[in-house]
Formats: C-alpha cells, sequence, structure tokens
C-alpha cells in the first residue's frame, strides 16, 4: 500500500518508514501539514496517512480536514501518530476526521496491527466499490434502453396523427411501463376505433407485447376491418409470441360516424358500463369471450356484439386495476363504487373516479396498472394532432365509386369444412378500390349469412339447442359430427356491384338445404321474433335489404355504399 507520513521530526518519520518498508509498503513524506496536502493531491492512490498532531505551518487538524475535502469518493484511512492523550486532543482528532490513534513511542505490532484492520476495510471499500459502478453502467445502459422503448412505444401511439373527442381516457401505470393498452384510431367511414387491454403482469415485460398488438390495430382500422377480424389476428399473433401463463384481457370496439351504432368484441375483461341518458341505474354489456393470445385459431370465437344506442349515451370500459384497488384492510373498491360514481358524475367521470380510487387505497401503493375509457355515442368527431383543426376522415367513404364487377363462389362439401371460407371470401372482395373501407359491416353481414346458410340450412341444426347450456354443447357436437358426414352439399355465393343512388352491393346466398317456411320467417322478423336470435336483428340493422326466396334456400341482402 502507499501511505503518507506526516511529521515534523525526521527521526519520527525514518522510524514509521522503516517498520512499513519492512511490511512491503510503500511510504511517502512530509514535514508539515501544508506538504502534506501537496503531496497528497500529486498522488491520487495514496490510501493510507500516518498524521502527527502538533507542526509548524498547517498543523494534524487542519491537514486531515483538508485531506478529506479531497477524498469524497474515495476511502483513506488517516491514523493520528501522538503522544498527546487527553479527551480534548481525541475528540478533535475525530472532528477534524481521523480514524484511529497509534501512541507515541510507536509499538511496531501495534501499528501494523491497525493498518492490517484498516487494509481490510479498504479491500471491502474497494470491492463495494467496484461493484457500485457496474451497477452504475447497468443502470444507465437500462436507462437508456428504456429511453428506446418509450420512443418507439409514443411513437407507436401517434401514428393516425388525429384524435377523437369523442373518446376520453386516464391511464395509471405502478412502475415505468404500463401492462395496461389504450389505442383509437379513426375508420375509414368516419368513426372510430378503441382498444382497450391488459396484459398480465407489470412492467415492460408486460408492455412488450403491446407493439404487435399496435400494428395489427391501425393496420386494420386503416382498412375499416372488423373488431372480429381485429380480435382473431390479435389472438393468433400473441398465440405464437406470448409465454406459457401470459394472455391479453381487451376489449375492442367501434363506434360509426353518427355514434348510434357500437360493435365491440371482449375477453377476459369487466363488463361494459353504459350510462343512458336520464337512467338511474348503468346498463351492462358482457363480453364473455376468452383473453388473447390462449386459444388456438379453431378453437377462437371471434362473434362480435352490435348495440344501437341513444344519442348522449356513454360506455365505460375499465381494467381490474380499478375495481380490484385494496385499502389498508385489503378491501376492494368493487363494480358497485365505480357505478356509483358514474352515476353521480355523468360530466366528469373519469377525473371523479380517478380521486376516488386513489383517495380509497389512502397510503397502500398501487397493487395494479389501471386505465378507463369513456365514449361518448354522439357524431363523431376527429381533430388534427398538431393543428387541432376538425378533420373530415370519411371523405373517401361516402358513395364510393369502382368499376362493375361481380364474384361467385361454389363451396362443395370440402369447402363448407374449411374454417377460414368467409375469411378467404372478403381477402377478394377486400381487394376492391373503395369496397375494402366497408370490410367492418360486410364481413358480419357475409359472416351471419353464410352460418345461417351452413348451420341451418346445410347441417339442419336448430338454435332452439341453444337455450341451455347441456343443448349449447349439444348444438356444437352436432354441428362438427354433421360437418365431417356432410356430402353432395353446397353453399353458392354470388357478389355483384351496382351502380346506383347510391351504390350497392347485392349478396346472394344459396345453400342445398331443406329450405323452411319463407312466410313464417317474414312474419316472424315482423313481429320481432326471437326465434331467429341476434342473427336475424343483426342482418336487419346492417343490410338495407333482406329477401328469402327458393323455400328458404336462397338470401339476398343488398347493402347501400353510403
Amino acid at each position: 500500500m502507499k501511505i503518507l507520513i506526516v511529521d515534523d521530526h525526521s527521526y519520527n518519520r525514518d522510524i514509521l518508514a522503516c517498520i512499513l518498508q519492512d511490511a512491503g509498503h510503500e511510504c511517502l513524506e512530509a514535514v508539515n501539514g501544508a506538504e502534506a496536502c501537496e503531496v497528497f493531491a500529486a498522488n491520487s492512490h495514496i490510501e493510507f496517512v500516518l498524521m502527527d498532531v502538533n507542526m509548524p505551518v498547517m498543523d494534524g487538524f487542519a491537514a486531515t480536514r483538508s485531506i478529506r475535502a479531497m477524498t469524497e469518493e474515495n476511502l483513506v484511512t488517516i491514523i493520528f501518530v501522538t503522544a498527546l492523550d487527553n479527551t480534548e486532543v481525541t475528540v478533535k482528532c475525530l472532528e477534524s476526521g481521523g480514524d484511529d490513534f497509534v501512541p507515541k513511542p510507536v509499538n511496531e505490532d501495534i501499528l501494523l496491527s491497525k493498518i492490517a484492520a484498516h487494509q481490510r476495510q479498504q479491500c471491502t471499500f474497494n470491492r463495494l466499490k467496484a461493484v457500485n459502478q457496474e451497477l452504475v453502467y447497468h443502470q444507465s445502459l437500462m436507462d437508456r434502453e428504456h429511453k428506446i422503448v418509450e420512443h418507439v412505444f409514443a411513437q407507436g401511439a401517434k401514428r393516425n396523427g388525429t384524435y377523437c373527442a369523442n373518446v376520453r381516457h386516464h391511464s395509471s401505470s405502478m412502475s415505468l411501463f404500463n401492462g395496461d393498452l389504450v389505442l383509437t384510431a379513426p375508420s375509414p367511414a368516419g368513426g372510430v376505433y378503441v382498444l382497450i387491454g391488459d396484459f398480465t403482469g407489470h412492467g415492460l415485460s408486460a408492455a412488450i407485447g403491446s407493439l404487435p398488438v399496435t400494428e395489427i390495430f391501425y393496420d386494420y382500422a386503416a382498412r375499416q376491418i372488423s373488431v372480429s377480424q381485429m380480435a382473431r389476428e390479435i389472438n393468433n399473433r400473441l398465440r405464437n409470441l406470448l409465454p406459457m401463463g401470459m394472455f391479453f384481457c381487451a376489449c375492442i370496439l367501434s363506434v360509426d360516424a353518427s355514434g348510434k351504432e357500437l360493435f365491440f368484441w371482449a375477453g377476459g375483461m369487466n363488463d361494459l358500463a353504459c350510462v343512458l341518458p336520464g337512467e338511474t341505474s348503468v346498463v351492462t354489456l358482457c363480453g364473455d369471450h376468452m383473453p388473447l393470445g390462449i386459444l388456438e385459431d379453431y378453437e377462437f370465437n371471434d362473434t362480435s356484439q352490435l348495440h344501437n344506442l341513444a344519442p348522449g349515451s356513454k360506455i365505460y370500459v375499465y381494467t381490474d386495476g380499478i375495481n380490484e384497488a385494496k385499502n389498508s384492510q385489503g378491501e376492494e373498491f368493487g363494480h358497485d363504487a365505480v357505478y356509483a360514481c358514474l352515476l353521480e358524475n355523468p360530466n366528469d367521470a373519469i377525473e371523479k373516479i380517478t380521486e376516488a380510487v386513489k383517495a380509497f387505497e389512502g397510503t397502500s401503493d398501487q397493487s395494479d396498472d389501471f386505465t378507463l375509457v369513456e365514449v361518448t355515442c354522439c357524431p363523431v368527431r376527429h381533430f388534427a394532432l398538431d393543428t387541432g383543426e376538425l378533420v373530415d376522415v370519411g371523405a373517401k367513404f361516402r358513395n364510393v365509386e369502382c368499376f362493375p364487377w361481380g364474384l361467385s363462389a361454389y363451396l362443395a362439401a370440402d369447402d363448407l369444412r374449411r374454417t377460414d371460407a368467409v375469411q378467404q371470401l372478403l381477402a377478394f372482395v377486400g381487394t376492391i378500390q373503395g369496397v375494402e373501407l366497408h370490410q367492418d359491416k360486410l364481413f358480419m353481414i357475409v359472416s351471419e349469412l353464410y352460418s345461417n346458410a351452413l348451420e341451418h340450412g346445410v347441417l339442419g341444426l336448430d338454435s332452439a339447442l341453444k337455450d341451455t347450456m347441456e343443448g349449447f354443447e349439444e348444438y356444437y357436437r352436432l354441428r362438427e359430427t354433421r360437418l365431417q358426414e356432410v356430402d353432395n352439399h353446397f353453399i353458392e355465393l354470388r357478389f355483384q356491384y351496382l351502380r346506383s343512388t347510391p351504390n350497392q352491393l347485392r349478396l346472394t346466398m344459396t345453400d342445398s338445404g331443406k329450405g323452411f317456411d319463407v312466410k313464417s320467417v317474414k312474419q316472424d322478423i315482423v313481429n320481432n321474433s326471437e326465434r331467429y336470435g341476434r342473427g336475424m336483428s343483426l342482418l336487419q340493422s346492417l343490410c338495407n335489404e333482406l329477401l328469402y326466396s327458393n323455400n328458404g334456400r336462397t338470401v339476398t341482402a343488398v347493402y347501400h355504399f353510403s
């Protein structure tokens, strides 16, 4: 070790140097405190100082204070070598920055033992310093990587260049990165798409899954693809990407430009809370699908829901970090408290619920990311992010113009067994300029008509079976069995684009089943009968014309591009 000996008597310096050099140490010398400070400043590797107290020019106390000022980041041991042993001197030595004492005359064994003891401290300090430097390096590296990831996430969220006045939200993350995700995008028809999701876990590991979800969401929204197809594609991507035990609870919804029609698909999320104008209770819309990233494609149910809502209705979607927030007694905030806040604060529900949750948690740490989204059902308005000006994003959508075209498809037995028949058909139709902007509604129309033709026409299944849980299971067991046995059956489709005012798409679908009593069906439609379930009302709301013929084996649907 490099040791500085400070003493105004050369005899004392020589004795100490002899002892230390024999023990293998390197020695430097100074005759007073001022010289000691100069020598120390010029030799950064000095680790020990043996300091006399009484010296000319600068005494040991002042020299020790000066040396301490130069050693903020290094451990330097200063041992006073003095013949003074009264309490006042001892206190003054410690106050000035001394670590230990060696009495004069110096005992060689005591001196070397104390140096060895302090040397062990020095080694421990050096090891800790090296570890700390490594931690600082890795921390700076992590901070840099976090900034890069944060930039990527931020840029991804700004892709559409607009914001929608109908959508408000608040997110609170329990760590640097948020496992909750909120995305909004304008639809080419002038409406808005919204995705609210919650990945398993917290922090970067949870947030990283948002990158593929963001890409799919913006890509599909720009092409007016339905929330059903969007959910299926995200499920497939996450199924192949996420590790076992990690999944994505999500709600994907779209509101048309008028603000009246709400389509949504939800899996693993809380029920949507709907506050209707003038109502005194919350209406819940249940999404009963599995979270995304768990099921194989053939198991996945992409069925979405359509609701027509009164102007001024507000839809609230929130992650379980809100209702499962806990106070110091371990009690949960709960859904009832959320609903009460929604009804009591119709104009500032997001702010009030956020305040209520934080007040409920009190001094308890936030236990989960939480997100709350509000969607107001009224004519949808989009504004430019940079200028704040109103943007007509649906200008290209209305009454689409394209060349006259038609498409026919004949699906035989082997084709009927495929699970992607509708997706393949719409993949053709969706490539036609202008038509792609209507894919969401066209997908639902074709899906519903095809499902009816296959299940009720070709396979002869009765929807009444699905009224009970046992019947529901029996329905799909029979569906699978009859699909394998189907032979000499077919479904024929014909798409035809018609130039008119407005322009139209006519879809005719014929199946090889036994048909049904068309008059009875028409009467049921007039009477709003629930005999044909949700599908019939959905088709009526989406199609401008819906006609059955050929004893029920043929249906013609007309959709207006307006």
